[in-house]
């Protein structure tokens, strides 16, 4: 009976075993692959030619972003319609890549670029995901090609330097939200393959120059794009850090011998739980940071507007307290290379950052401001780990002092201004920030007065009134020109007076200087001429004894 049991289960093995080759037989088939290429190439080229004016794709590349009203063909297409197509892509590009022709590659990036940069053509947030899969595959390094099948071609394809990297950063805004239960972390995922296709194409100056003229003709756009990539690192800093801090903590607790071994089951789980955290988070955070340390090298002004300073700066203080501050041995962990971390790689990413911006005077103001982790002792101990292990060139080393050594400055200086401006009047305050105003605006519905800049940054992840929940932009609001004259006049008298106070403290020292050299003279003068009236009352012999009698003093009565 077992062994027909046995046999029984011997022969399912087989035959599924069997439908697996066979299935493969066909599937890693070249013939069979370049034959279905050639098939879904006739689909791509019909599909581009019906959403795109003239309409006679390829003689003349798609006109984007494409007209606003979608062909009714199109909008009558099933979903599957381009599903089949980016799941036949996919399997290619990732295991028989050899058999996609030149010709196909173009007609497949002019694909993937023309429905990310019109993505209102397709609902499907996961069907626009598998467009970037097919980039991201596409990059992949062959056997005979280092940036793979497509990655040479994007950085020469005259439509991919004009479109792709918009097309990108707006499906990396889009992805934020894409409406399933699990698009927290699916976000994640989606953007991570984004930031792979841009590392491809970072070297090409063309997209350079293309991202420089994105901030500046669409700043809002580029603004909401940066706010996210903020909230990105922001997120995966702290969940890594966090989870080494965990890991440090549970491998102390497990060295202990005596501990029982319920208690021993329970932290060895949850610390194979963090170490699976910590290595998914770490991945995110090595690409997060890089990508930031490229932009804010390109585009050091666009990371310096009001909505946007503030953040970069309290994360960045952040993340180099962690790194270098008093609490950093909490950090080292076993074998951090198992997770991906590189914790001197982190900080002298961060520090490039910091470098990036280091001339310009709103970053250095907003990291002076922040109260709550900038330390100067940070930037010391960062130099000196930068030093000891030979992260940085000396000229980097001591062009990250004198970033510390100003931004000490500012923190001096913005101190004496508070100091000047005393206590401020409540109205004088932002409601959200309770910082001192400089451009306030009267929101429409609750008719609070905001600061411009801290409204801008609320509205970049809510467009709602935050007193009242109401629907808002930033061209609905008015200046409040009112209080912003009244708010203008407080600083003015208020620095009058410190400039008086300070000119009388001054004049003052000045005269008890005076006075107190003129007493100095005084004595040094009464001195000599004490000895002088001496001699003369005791005739010749004065000067013996005046120094008897000094002699006397010193002996007592």
């Amino acid at each position: 009976m077992f062994e027909a049991a046995l046999k029984k289960y011997r022969d399912a093995i087989d035959r599924a075993l069997s439908y697996k080759y066979a299935v493969q037989g066909v599937l890693y088939d070249d013939l069979a692959q370049a034959r279905s290429l050639q098939f879904m190439r006739y689909v791509i080229v019909w599909t581009l030619r019906l959403v795109s004016p003239p309409h006679d794709y390829p003689t003349q590349q798609p006109r984007l972003p494409l007209p606003a009203d979608q062909p009714e063909a199109f909008r009558c297409l099933p979903e599957y319609f381009l599903d089949v197509v980016i799941g036949n892509f996919k399997f290619i590009f990732r295991s028989v890549p050899h058999v996609i022709t030149s010709t196909q590659c173009d007609e497949l990036a002019t694909l993937c670029i023309t429905f990310l940069r019109s993505s209102e053509y397709i609902k499907n947030p996961y069907l626009k995901a598998g467009l970037v899969a097919i980039m991201f595959y596409g990059i992949w390094p062959t056997y005979s090609r280092s940036k793979g099948v497509l990655g040479d071609l994007l950085n020469s394809f005259p439509f991919a330097t004009e479109h792709l990297l918009h097309a990108l950063m707006k499906f990396y805004i889009e992805v934020e939200n894409t409406g399933a239960h699990t698009q927290f972390y699916d976000k994640f995922n989606i953007r991570y393959e984004i930031f792979q296709v841009i590392k491809c194409i970072w070297s090409n100056a063309i997209y350079r120059e293309r991202l420089s003229q994105e901030a500046k003709k669409n700043h809002d756009f580029f603004v909401r794009f940066v706010n996210l990539l903020l909230n990105d690192v922001t997120f995966v800093l702290d969940e890594s850090l966090t989870a080494f801090h965990t890991i440090h903590r549970l491998q102390l607790e497990l060295e202990d011998g005596g501990l029982a071994a319920a208690a021993r089951t329970e932290k060895e789980e949850q610390l194979a739980a963090s170490e699976g955290l910590a290595r998914n988070y770490m991945q995110l955070t090595n690409e997060t940071v890089s990508m930031l340390k490229l932009f804010t090298d390109a585009l050091a002004d666009a990371f310096t507007t009001a909505e946007i300073v503030q953040r970069l700066a309290d994360m960045l203080d952040y993340n180099l307290d962690v790194m270098a501050g008093d609490k950093n041995s909490e950090l080292k962990v076993r074998e951090p290379e198992r997770y991906g971390f590189q914790p001197r790689r982190l900080l002298a990413e961060i520090v490039d950052v910091y470098l990036n911006l280091g001339d310009k005077a709103a970053f250095v103001a907003a990291v002076a401001r922040d109260g709550r982790s900038y330390r100067p002792r940070n930037f010391d101990k960062a130099a000196s780990i930068l030093a000891k292990w030979a992260l940085k060139s000396p000229e980097h080393i001591a062009a990250w002092q004198a970033l510390a050594a100003r931004i000490q400055r500012a923190k001096e200086a913005d101190d004496q201004t508070e100091e000047d401006l005393g206590e401020i009047p409540d109205e004088f305050l932002d409601p959200l920030m309770y910082t001192l105003m400089s451009d306030p605006v009267l929101l429409p519905a609750s008719r609070i007065s905001i600061d411009r800049a801290t409204l801008r940054a609320h509205l970049l992840s809510d467009p709602h009134d935050p007193f009242n929940r109401v629907p808002l932009s930033i061209d609905d609001v008015m200046p409040d020109v009112a209080l912003k004259l009244r708010i203008d006049d407080f600083k003015r008298e208020k620095k009058r007076g410190a400039r008086r106070l300070r000119a009388d403290e001054g004049a003052m020292k000045e005269v008890e200087e005076e006075a107190a050299a003129t007493a100095a003279a005084e004595v040094v003068g009464q001195g000599p001429a004490a000895a002088g009236g001496g001699g003369g009352d005791d005739g010749g012999g004065g000067g013996g004894g005046g120094g008897d009698g000094e002699g006397c003093m010193d002996t007592g009565h």
